[in-house]
């Protein structure tokens, strides 16, 4: 029964520790994915953040010429373009062209070796016309991305409508950007060093249309982190980052919850040692307090009972016994037979008196019965009377049938003494009175004072 609830305990703090386990588990992957989320959040925005500042810088080559044409009233040499166009150009290195172009033709380009836009009507283009004709209404630079060059290069161009003082319309100033040299220049690519997949995704403000701008996957990103990047002219790129290996890897989930189930494990074998030690401890304690051969209350029960008893004086009877001519048995038939025949009688001792008393083996063939409560006389006469009766039926050890009888007296407190060891007196001395007057019997029935060896009463 103690090993069984041992296991059951186990099982229960097995089944306790892994619940408890595995929602620790769970937290720790979900704060792990949190915190990776967290910073490639911050990395999104960092990257989203340097972008939009590139892409200012690029919008301010244009506002340089568009104050310039201001303050010349529209007027502009190619002398001063191309020392304007100079001093912009060696500063920014993506960019490729830079093209002026007065009522939407271009007319000034830089470097001239660039044939980009050279001559071409931005309003009359199939490619650019909607851009520029939406530009010129809306008074707001466009970003058109991607942007495929004359050489089937990507790019990015950013124009901006200048109109004078006067509020007139002057024409388009031009920045095309090679969008690799952009997005180095940006730290795009530095994200595939770092263990991210991208996507970076442009959204036309003409058509609604979103647009792939940049990529280094195949297919769509799961669940990533996204920044919002403002362009120009309102509007927007979405830049969407997620880690090659995911946001949490099958080995760190399958770790965590092995972990889990190691703990619950050790925890569940730890439970049912600690329960094991704790029942045979408290065997340890019962045994430490019963007779090793007939299971009774021993010695040390019996005087710490009795202390108890006394120090809260409550009242109580003392019985006590023994065996008659029980050293003749060990003598005739071997202390095998005797021990046999105390466990018999320890047993019938214990069934003649109530669950509420205690009965003691407290040495050799001597027991003490420990009656509580008030009682009058009658009530341990009875008690002794029935005690007698079952102990003298006959006895079989073996092919070896015995005939056996006790010698009691009691004693109870207070009636007969207050103190303990005044109580015990009286006891013991009425059981040597009785064991006296047993032998008198005999003697006087035999003749000759001898106690036959057939019949042990």
């Amino acid at each position: 029964m103690t090993k069984q609830k041992s296991v059951t305990l186990g099982l229960i703090t097995f089944v306790v520790t892994l619940i408890i386990t595995v929602g620790l588990a769970g937290l720790y992957i979900n704060r792990t994915s949190s915190s990776r989320k967290e910073r490639a959040s911050f990395i999104a925005d960092s990257i989203g953040n340097r972008i939009e500042a590139e892409i200012d810088n690029r919008e301010y080559i244009a506002r340089v010429f568009e104050i310039q044409l201001k303050s010349d009233k529209g007027q502009l040499s190619q002398d001063s373009f191309y020392d304007i166009s100079d001093a912009l150009f060696n500063d920014y290195l993506d960019v490729i062209d830079i093209s002026l172009a007065p009522g939407g033709v271009v007319e000034y380009i830089y470097p001239a070796t660039s044939s980009l836009h050279r001559g071409t009507n931005f309003f009359e283009d199939e490619r650019y016309g909607i851009y520029a004709d939406y530009s010129k209404m809306s008074k707001v630079s466009v970003i058109i991305s991607p942007a495929t060059l004359n050489d089937d290069t990507k790019g990015i161009i950013v124009t901006k409508p200048i109109y004078l003082d006067d509020d007139s319309f002057w024409g388009f100033a031009t920045i095309t950007v090679d969008e690799t040299a952009f997005m180095t220049d940006a730290s795009v690519f530095r994200l595939a060093d770092e263990g991210y997949e991208y996507e970076l995704i442009g959204n036309n403000v003409i058509s609604g249309e979103n647009r792939v701008i940049v990529t280094d996957s195949e297919k769509e990103i799961p669940n990533p982190v996204q920044a919002m990047i403002s362009t120009v002219g309102g509007g927007y790129w979405t830049l969407y980052i997620a880690p090659v290996k995911r946001w949490i890897r099958w080995p760190e989930v399958l770790s965590a919850f092995a972990i889990a189930l190691v703990i619950s494990a050790l925890a569940a074998l730890f439970m049912y040692a600690y329960m094991n030690m704790q029942a045979n401890a408290k065997e340890l304690e019962v045994l430490s307090y019963r007779d090793a051969l007939t299971n009774l209350y021993n010695p040390r029960s019996y005087h710490e009972h009795m202390d108890e008893l006394s120090k809260k004086k409550l009242p109580y009877g003392i019985i006590y016994m023994d065996l008659n001519d029980f050293k003749m048995v060990n003598d005739t038939y071997g202390h095998d037979t005797g021990d046999a025949l105390l466990n018999i009688v320890a047993k019938r001792l214990q069934n003649s008196i109530r669950e509420k008393d205690r009965a003691f083996r407290i040495g050799g063939d001597e027991f003490v019965v420990v009656i509580h409560g008030t009682h009058d006389k009658k009530f341990y006469e009875s008690v002794i009377s029935r005690m007698r009766q079952n102990v003298a039926r006959d006895v079989v050890v073996g092919e070896i049938t015995l005939k056996v009888s006790i010698s009691a007296g009691f004693a109870r407190c207070p009636e007969d003494g207050t103190k303990l060891e005044d109580v015990i007196k009286i006891a013991d001395d009425a059981m040597y009175y009785n064991k006296r007057l047993l032998k008198a019997r005999r003697a006087q029935e035999n003749g000759e004072g001898q106690v036959s060896s057939r019949d042990i009463r």
